[in-house]
């Protein structure tokens, strides 16, 4: 139930206020249609907004969590820190999964400046998801289909035309007073009513996935034998393409790019699905085998004791891992195969 002040907007059309008034300050990105599928995109307020978004295969991690960024540079004797200098943007039609997955990082990089500098630069507008996506079962994980957490607004379209605003942060409700609109501390009652029943009916568009839920339990229990993750292990071809889409994976390597008199310190994706992520210098490999790293990821992804540190677990239901795992080895296959479905 959507909670805490909220604007109800009598049609779409408050939405582009809010867009070109996000615009008169930031840069706006969006989902758009691309040579290669749905990623984010420049954006002009300018540009209507594309209600029916589809889910990009590239979530919005890459924004905050760079692919390959400068830590430092030295010359000689003299370091100097590459912090990042990062503009104000908004990103307009986050997923709730999404959104989910950016309040885990959140706090698995809260220490982190160079993640830090780039979240505060971004304004999050979140669009809840009135129907499952195909292959998505953030229900099943508790990160959607409506958003819950992460966003500075989110909407939510009614059947009726009106468009629930959501005000998730001191800047959203900035943003609101600067576009003109007044926010209410509670939604009337047939709106709330309208709220509620418009999110009923987009859960139960989710296909019954029993087979999650006991698979959480046992590996967040432990119980999943040894024989059960090494018959996992030859479908993972250590391809890293999971690693790379999946909006909570965090793992990185940092080395030092040579030049003459000095060099640069990077951080780039690594992944533990590597046989090399783990293997320490004396030789000795934690995790030899393909099981071995298939259990560790997705332990990391759906124990409790990871999650107790990000606030969730770190599996987001967004199905990413599926589309593009060559070994058919993405979220769902493992949960069916170790929750019995």
């Amino acid at each position: 139930m959507l909670s805490g002040r909220a604007v109800v907007l009598p049609d779409r059309a408050g939405v582009e206020t809010l867009r070109q008034t996000l615009g008169r300050t930031r840069a706006l990105f969006e989902i758009r249609e691309g040579e290669t599928g749905a990623e984010w995109r420049s954006a002009s307020p300018a540009t209507p907004f594309a209600w029916q978004r589809p889910r990009p295969l590239a979530g919005a991690k890459g924004f905050f969590f760079a692919p390959h960024e400068a830590l430092l540079d030295w010359t000689g004797d003299e370091v100097v820190a590459r912090e990042p200098a990062v503009a104000p943007y908004a990103l307009v039609g986050v997923h709730p999964c999404d959104l989910a997955a950016i309040a885990y990082q959140d706090r698995f990089f809260a220490a982190d400046p160079w993640y830090r500098a780039r979240r505060r630069a971004a304004f999050l507008v979140g669009v809840d998801c009135l129907a499952a996506c195909a292959g998505g079962f953030c229900r099943d994980v508790g990160a959607g289909p409506f958003a819950s957490e992460g966003f500075d607004l989110a909407l939510t379209p009614l059947l009726d035309g009106r468009v629930v605003v959501g005000i998730g942060s001191e800047a959203g409700a900035a943003c609101v007073v600067a576009a003109g609109l007044d926010a209410g501390d509670a939604l009337p009652p047939d709106v709330a009513a309208a709220h509620a029943a418009a999110r009923r009916a987009s859960e139960a568009t989710f296909p019954e996935r029993p087979e999650i839920a006991r698979a959480v339990a046992r590996v967040d229990a432990g119980t999943v034998s040894h024989g059960e993750w090494h018959a996992l292990g030859p479908s993972c071809f250590a391809c890293t393409g999971c690693t790379n889409v999946c909006p909570t994976c965090s793992c990185f390597t940092v080395s030092d790019e040579r030049h003459e008199g000095g060099g640069t310190r990077v951080r780039v994706w690594d992944s533990c699905l590597l046989e090399g992520f783990q293997r320490e210098a004396s030789g000795h490999h934690p995790a030899p085998h393909a099981g071995d790293r298939v259990r560790r990821f997705w332990t990391h992804k759906l124990a409790g004791t990871f999650a107790a540190a990000c606030g969730r677990m770190g599996c987001v239901g967004c199905g990413r891992c599926d589309v593009a795992c060559p070994g058919s080895i993405g979220a769902l296959r493992v949960l069916s195969a170790l929750g019995g479905g």
